[in-house]
């Protein structure tokens, strides 16, 4: 997982991921393969080491490597489950005084959790820089800029530290996040990820102009779509293709925030007869059957709908901007064009009833075919709608109040125990639900499927887990 050269020592940079979690399964850290292209792109000789993967302990590879920079990609906050909080913050921090110990190297730390609370955890952990949003170009900028003496003005996103300890923070510019760099994907690393489960990623485009009232797509990416074309979105998966890869993630947060993107990608893919599967996320609205079937020759196999409720006036307080026939009708056509689907569902967010609630649930049994995750309650986040009109900071709270210990928003009079059982007792009766992270035994048998060749993710195999599983004493097994 390292680019040899003989270049000087201090050209070196440690790409470092920390995520552990791997519910359902373990993410591929394709943000780490976009950085690895920029930094060896400008000449740079880099090493990844991965939390979820690499053999060895991080300070090992920091004694071998001997790295001059050390960038840390934090993924996660924390695990977004209000009826089971795991914050990751901790692991961060005790990761950042572990590596003071071993190295004098610059650490600069970056990644999607952090750039939702960058100047928190900046201030917490004790690293040299951060950087918010992608940090391909602005990476490499910092880096040079150090080397040769610089100003660090013109590095987009950066925060550090000026005198007094003040923190500074650049403005984050869009334009050096358009997919100006390839990435670099380790056959080593892809093996790892695929040996557990993992999708490989693939990313066609960057920005979210929606105005869901909990995302924080928009903080993280900014709000100006740029997309990538349809040959380079071929490009890439053909090379996926070469390492292995059969089967995809288009991790785009909204693949159909632009009909003519879509068109352009999935017409590209389709004339390339790629023997290439993928899945991508949706939103269930403006989705003709001819869009889907389109897709459907393009290689889509799943696609996971953002619907977050089924009761139009949740909807509407949720920022969604579809109704439920809207749903209904794009998850009717998944399933006529036999492409599997499933649904993310909120309950208990702003405006939800317990009328709402028991609307969803029973709308939920007449769409065919329909998998559904429910989330309990809105995590809130600085900056997005929800956190404006709660306006929190009037009651003396700050952003950081939300960071260590995550913080929810759940509609009066709900609770977290009573949703919670309510929604086990739906899954218990329709087995096409999930609540929470699978038991262990559906870990277990998704392994053993793994190693039978059972390529995708494995939400589509649930449903008929769950119901053997219910007629089957000790649970199911996969000999």
């Amino acid at each position: 997982m390292s680019n040899e050269s003989s270049l000087p020592a201090g050209s070196r940079v440690l790409l470092a991921s920390l995520n552990r979690y791997d519910q359902p399964y373990p993410v591929y850290p394709l943000g780490l393969a976009y950085l690895e292209g920029g930094l060896r792109a400008a000449g740079y000789r880099t090493k990844i080491w991965d939390a979820n993967v690499s053999t060895g302990t991080l300070e090992s590879c920091i004694a071998t490597f001997e790295p001059a920079y050390i960038a840390l990609s934090m993924r996660n906050i924390d695990n977004v489950q209000y009826h089971n909080p795991r914050s990751f913050v901790g692991e961060l921090l005790d990761c950042c005084r572990r590596i003071r110990s071993v190295t004098t190297a610059r650490l600069i730390l970056g990644g999607s959790g952090f750039s939702i609370f960058p100047k928190e955890l900046f201030a917490m952990a004790d690293v040299d820089y951060g950087i918010v949003g992608d940090g391909e170009v602005s990476l490499v900028r910092l880096l040079q800029a150090i080397e040769c003496g610089g100003g660090l003005d013109g590095v987009s996103g950066l925060l550090h530290r000026e005198a007094a300890d003040a923190i500074q923070i650049n403005p984050f510019s869009a334009r050096d996040a358009a997919f100006c760099t390839e990435p670099v994907h380790d056959p080593e690393l892809l093996r790892a990820y695929a040996a557990r489960g993992a999708l490989p990623g693939v990313q066609t485009q960057r920005g979210c102009p929606l105005r869901c009232c909990y995302c924080t797509y928009p903080l993280i990416e900014g709000r100006r779509s740029r997309y990538r074309t349809g040959q380079n979105v071929v490009r890439e998966m053909r090379k996926l293709l070469s390492l292995g890869v059969s089967f995809t993630f288009i991790v785009d947060s909204v693949f159909n925030t632009c009909v003519d993107h879509v068109v352009e990608v999935c017409e590209a893919l389709a004339a390339a007869k790629l023997d290439m599967e993928w899945q991508c996320f949706l939103r269930p609205c403006n989705l003709t059957r001819e869009l889907l079937e389109l897709m459907r020759r393009a290689g889509v196999r799943n696609v996971e709908f953002g619907s977050d409720s089924l009761s139009d006036p949740v909807l509407k307080r949720y920022g969604k901007g579809f109704t439920y026939e809207e749903i209904q009708q794009s998850s009717r056509y998944a399933n006529e064009l036999g492409i599997n689907c499933c649904h993310y569902l909120i309950f208990g967010g702003p405006g939800e009833t317990p009328d709402s609630v028991g609307e969803t649930l029973a709308r939920a049994q007449s769409m065919p075919g329909a998998f559904y995750f429910a989330a309990i309650g809105m995590r809130m986040y600085p900056e997005t709608p929800l956190w404006r009109d709660l306006a929190p900071e009037k009651n003396g709270e700050t952003a950081g109040d939300y960071l260590v210990v995550p913080r929810f928003f759940l509609e009066p009079p709900f609770t977290v125990g009573g949703l919670y059982e309510r929604l086990r007792r739906q899954q218990l009766h329709w087995h096409n639900w999930a609540v929470g992270d699978p038991p262990p035994e559906f870990l277990d048998t998704v392994a053993k499927l793994r190693k039978r060749g059972v390529r995708g993710p494995m939400w589509e195999y649930i449903e008929t887990l769950q119901r053997l599983a219910s007629t089957q004493e000790g649970g199911l097994r996969v000999d």
